[in-house]
């Protein structure tokens, strides 16, 4: 497969994510970004959105996790945006997603903001992942 990826950056959203019963009940705005590998020769020939990813989808699906049931760690929801979009676009055989907490960063020692960076595969023999 050729090494094409589509990349949406700053989907921002509004989440009850935390360790902390403040961040849970308070909530914050959370940022992702993704990427997904797929082969992009057709979309590039054909100029179809049935040929690719659609960008506004991605979107949607990322918001609807970081606005929907809250987790502890950054690292579930963004292995949760992961799992959704493989799931979402068989097509896509990878997926990085990089989430990052802009609000934490006034209660860190040196305004450090935090984020998490998984990358996952779609494994041969398990659908959707």
């Amino acid at each position: 497969m050729p090494g094409d990826w589509i990349s949406v950056r700053g989907i921002r959203a509004f989440g009850h994510h935390g360790v902390t019963a403040c961040e849970r009940t308070r909530g914050q705005v959370f940022e992702a970004h993704v990427a997904l590998r797929l082969d992009l020769t057709e979309a590039s020939r054909t100029d179809r959105l049935s040929d690719t990813v659609d960008y506004a989808d991605v979107c949607r699906r990322v918001g609807r996790i970081i606005g929907g049931k809250p987790y502890r760690l950054l690292e579930a929801v963004a292995g949760r945006v992961a799992e959704e979009l493989l799931t979402a676009y068989p097509p896509v055989d990878q997926v990085v997603v990089r989430l990052r907490k802009p609000g934490a960063a006034a209660g860190l020692p040196y305004s450090g903001t935090p984020g998490v960076t998984v990358h996952r595969s779609r494994e041969a023999g398990r659908p959707g992942l």
